[in-house]
């Protein structure tokens, strides 16, 4: 019993503190305790205590680990080896990566400052093998596509593994991951030469970094970098600048940071790609690379782009796997309750991310190639689900995705033209390594020869042209019907090219011609006049520009080569009037933005002008254009 001295409670005599422990008592016993301090740390929420496995238990599960993260590496790895090539389009890379490599700058003709390469870090991290070894720049291309791609399975399975098991000692299975290896676009897109490995690379990556963040687990040097690389994001593909701003978001969220860090993380992000914009606008006088010029990227095409989403999804029976992801993401979050802020946060970011790209796709009616467009936007949604825990109550979901994955890889396949255009003979949606396949009569199209063999005699006929000093320009026969009735023309005598051709491929015409000579686009994809013409056809995305012969001849070749082409083939009043409009008003400055010698004068009006620059359409028809631009 407590004697009461002074009306007070005292307890009885209890053995004295130890010497440690008496200053410490003493500290506790003269703090004041504030009601409200016992309610702050009752609202306190605490995450239940979760004991780990017994060292047995974490083997196996390290193990299982290992085998659920190594087997879609290994389906990506074999098959896309397998599959390995290189499209037209890989080549344009190849071209502007060799002329960096030989000191021409970015570029992809002499005397022409045009941006034809839209992953421009791709563009420069070919340009670095180019200018330290001898061999073909586009097996280059194709083999680190593919290291790159299986380096960023690799990483996002790595990043949703440490997503996972910071709430789980469940066994986990790669149930999202083969939904994703299964796809053959997958296997194509894993090499092709064009930066979809990379882009592979950069969200495995990213997410990787993502799930590090949180309250306690990030210094700001750490958060400094991390933020770098998702500012990487636009610089691998313009479009991915809404999935670095979403990951940035997210870092920012769960790592909690106050208003000053935030701003400063997301200017670290920035640096990179603010820096480069500048110079894309002082260097080639426009906002953007040009195939987006070309492409009319501003455009909303959203019909166009559900019949690309559908090309996509139905060879594949995609909505099978997307019911079966739906009814796994639910079941795991009945079964697993509340969740702390963070975790919400970095499950829902790469999810939101796919959601704005996909958007994009459907609003800008997606691409020729199938499949090709949708596979980041794929991954992204399918980050937090690469693995999943798995138990008997999401058992029968778990299955079916294997059993799904194996009848779409080894069963089911697209035809060499997924979507029908919008009248006979004109191809919408391709399937892009079958057109390349069969066009070079190869089943691994992987070097430029193979894709310059289809051309022959032009290669050896270009290359004589230079060795002679003959300054021709070659009409290509596979790309304009009166070619046979088009003889070789002289260049024009200000040109700095010592050849030329016209050609309807851009890449395998960077191939044959020498760096010296000029490749003269017939689609606007390195043409500038191309780019901004008005639309002349309704065909696949980025097929929608054919520039009349006529102006191809005003820009490239000599007045007194003129008569000698036939009138049925372009009119020289036509060529003429070509001509006077090339010479007049806002279309002579759009000339002048890429061709005119680089200055801090003309660096600083390309610059200003840029966004103007970009919204500047050409009517095709050569004397509207003259009245246009000549009669103000």
């Amino acid at each position: 019993m407590a004697r009461t001295l002074g009306g007070r409670d005292t307890a009885p005599p209890a053995a004295p503190p130890t010497a440690p422990e008496r200053k410490d008592d003493m500290n506790r016993a003269t703090m004041p305790i504030h009601p409200s301090d016992t309610a702050r740390a009752a609202a306190v929420p605490t995450e239940p205590a979760r004991e780990d496995p017994p060292a047995h238990t974490g083997r196996r599960l390290r193990i299982a680990d290992r085998l659920a993260i190594a087997l879609p590496l290994l389906v990506v790895a074999v098959m896309g080896w397998h599959r390995r090539w290189i499209t037209d389009d890989g080549l344009i890379y190849v071209r502007a990566a060799r002329e960096i490599a030989a000191g021409n700058g970015p570029v992809y003709n002499p005397g022409e400052r045009v941006e034809t390469s839209t992953g421009t870090l791709w563009q420069w991290l070919l340009a670095l093998p180019a200018l330290l070894t001898p061999g073909d720049p586009a097996r280059t291309a194709v083999y680190a596509g593919l290291v790159l791609s299986i380096a960023g399975i690799w990483l996002a399975l790595a990043g949703t593994r440490r997503f996972l098991r910071a709430e789980t000692g469940r066994y986990l299975v790669p149930a999202g991951a083969l939904v994703l290896v299964a796809l053959p676009p997958v296997w194509d897109f894993a090499t092709s030469g064009l930066e979809t490995g990379l882009a592979t690379a950069w969200i495995g990556l990213s997410w990787r970094l993502l799930v590090t963040c949180g309250p306690n687990a990030t210094t700001t040097g750490r958060l400094a970098g991390i933020a770098v690389v998702f500012g990487l994001g636009p610089l691998v593909r313009p479009e991915l600048a809404a999935t670095s701003l979403v990951f940035l978001a997210a870092m920012a969220m769960a790592a909690r940071l106050p208003r000053r860090t935030t701003l400063a993380v997301f200017v670290c992000a920035g640096l990179l790609p603010g820096l480069y914009q500048v110079f894309r606008m002082g260097y080639y006088g426009l906002p953007y690379p040009m195939p987006a010029v070309t492409k009319s990227a501003t455009r909303q095409l959203w019909g166009r782009g559900f019949d690309y989403l559908v090309d996509f999804a139905d060879p594949y029976r995609l909505w099978i796997p997307a019911v079966l992801m739906l009814l796994l993401v639910a079941a795991l979050l009945v079964r697993r309750g509340p969740r702390e802020r963070r975790t919400w946060i970095l499950g829902a970011a790469p999810v939101v991310a796919a959601a704005v790209q996909g958007l994009y796709v459907l609003r800008v009616g997606g691409d020729f190639m199938h499949g090709r467009m949708w596979l980041p936007v794929l991954m992204l949604a399918l980050l937090p689900i690469l693995l999943v825990p798995v138990d008997r109550r999401v058992g029968a979901l778990v299955v079916l995705v294997p059993v799904w994955a194996t009848w779409c890889g080894f069963a089911l396949r697209s035809g060499l033209v997924t979507t029908d255009g919008p009248r006979a003979g004109v191809y919408q949606t391709w399937n892009e390594r079958m057109v390349y396949v069969n066009w070079t009569r190869t089943p691994n199209p992987t070097t430029s020869h193979a894709h310059s063999a289809t051309l022959p005699g032009l290669r050896a006929e270009l290359f004589r042209m230079d060795a002679d000093s003959r300054r021709m320009l070659v009409p290509d026969g596979n790309y304009l019907a009166d070619a046979a009735a088009l003889p070789p023309l002289p260049l024009r005598a200000d040109l700095p090219a010592r050849e030329g051709v016209i050609m309807g491929r851009l890449g395998v015409g960077g191939v044959v011609t020498p760096l010296r000579g000029i490749v003269v686009d017939v689609w606007g994809l390195g043409n500038t006049v191309g780019a901004h013409i008005e639309q002349t056809e309704h065909v696949a995305a980025g097929h929608e520009k054919l520039l009349p012969l006529a102006w191809n001849i005003a820009l490239y070749v000599d007045p007194a080569g003129w008569a000698r082409i036939p009138a049925h083939v372009v009119p020289i009043e036509d060529i003429r009037a070509a001509r006077a409009a090339l010479d007049c008003g806002d279309l002579k400055e759009l000339l002048r933005s890429s061709t005119e010698p680089m200055s801090p004068g003309r660096f600083l009006r390309n610059l200003t002008g840029s966004f103007d620059r970009a919204a500047l359409t050409i009517p095709p028809d050569p004397k509207a254009a003259e009245r246009k631009f000549c009669t103000r």
